[in-house]
């Protein structure tokens, strides 16, 4: 059987499969998500539950990142819409303040 790593969620203290965590990324001016190869300083949270994601619970591993880190991880993980095609979903971007949102 292969070795499976594991990390531990920095909101819920729970050890799961590096896999069903979120990798966050410390940068120089706070923490991001990146995809793909990461090196340097980094911490984990449950990829499936939004309740990890709350400002509240960060707030012991980001202190006062805490906040920005809640919203990366909220917007990152919206879930699409049933029955539209990707062309029809929401955009989730800031908005670029020209007129029809392009």
């Amino acid at each position: 059987m292969p070795h499976t790593p594991e990390r531990t969620c920095v909101a819920c203290r729970r050890k799961r499969p590096q896999a069903d965590l979120t990798r966050l990324t410390r940068v120089l001016d706070g923490w991001t998500l990146q995809r793909g190869a990461r090196a340097g300083r980094g911490a984990y949270v449950c990829a499936d539950s939004p309740a990890c994601w709350a400002e509240r619970r960060l707030r012991r591993a980001f202190g006062a990142h805490a906040p920005a880190v809640s919203a990366q991880l909220s917007v990152a993980t919206l879930p699409e819409e049933p029955g539209l095609p990707q062309s029809q979903q929401r955009n989730t971007a800031a908005p670029s303040g020209r007129p029809g949102g392009s």
